[in-house]
């Protein structure tokens, strides 16, 4: 449970950028999201120097794309992107974490960043996999939103796109980071070989 509540920690500050930018985009609106972003980003860039914790692929992208996305918005005279920048940003998250899913992906290097001596058999591909199921859920949500964007107001779609999107994300991370339960599951649809003994440190999950 320890190594559960660490890596979640750590997949919180990997997202803080577009955790700070919804959070204030539901209390006080566009410009204050974008500017409280803005400057939660050098400051959390500074935290991360400092304590060398290192700026890991998933940190990048994620304040990429909401920097990015969010910028466009502010500077446009009518917010036009606002209603399909849900469905862009999955869509661009999808295609990260699919091509993150290489090698040493980007999950991998998530839960390395805190457990440095993890090591269970068959660890590079159960993040791969981890890592492609993320894919998978950003481009279904992808289509969703973008469906969302269609048939209901901005206001309703934005509603709908920050309940939808918190709600899958905290179910998606608990199933990520369960260890054993995750590995189960992806052993049962022969994915995997067998659950594997106790890790170096820990077992998964544990």
């Amino acid at each position: 449970m320890n190594t559960i509540k660490k890596l979640l920690g750590t997949a919180a500050f990997d997202f803080g950028g577009i955790i700070v930018f919804y959070i204030l985009l539901w209390l006080f609106g566009l410009r204050v999201a974008i500017g409280g972003t803005l400057l939660f980003v050098p400051l959390d860039a500074i935290r991360r120097h400092t304590l060398k914790i290192g700026f890991p692929r998933l940190y990048v992208i994620s304040t990429t794309v909401v920097l990015v996305f969010g910028s466009i918005d502010v500077f446009s005279k009518q917010p036009f992107m606002l209603r399909y920048e849900g469905a862009l940003t999955e869509f661009i998250l999808a295609c990260a974490f699919a091509w993150g899913s290489r090698g040493r992906s980007i999950i991998e290097e998530l839960a390395t960043q805190q457990q440095p001596d993890l090591d269970f058999p068959h660890m590079r591909r159960f993040f791969q996999l981890v890592t492609r199921t993320w894919a998978i859920y950003y481009l279904c949500m992808s289509g969703f939103f973008a469906w969302v964007g269609l048939h209901y107001s901005l206001v309703h779609a934005l509603a709908i796109r920050q309940a939808a999107g918190i709600g899958g994300s905290i179910l998606l991370a608990l199933f990520s980071f369960s260890g054993r339960f995750a590995y189960g599951v992806y052993a049962r649809l022969g994915l995997l070989p067998a659950a594997p003994p106790p890790a170096k440190g820990e077992a998964p999950g544990a």
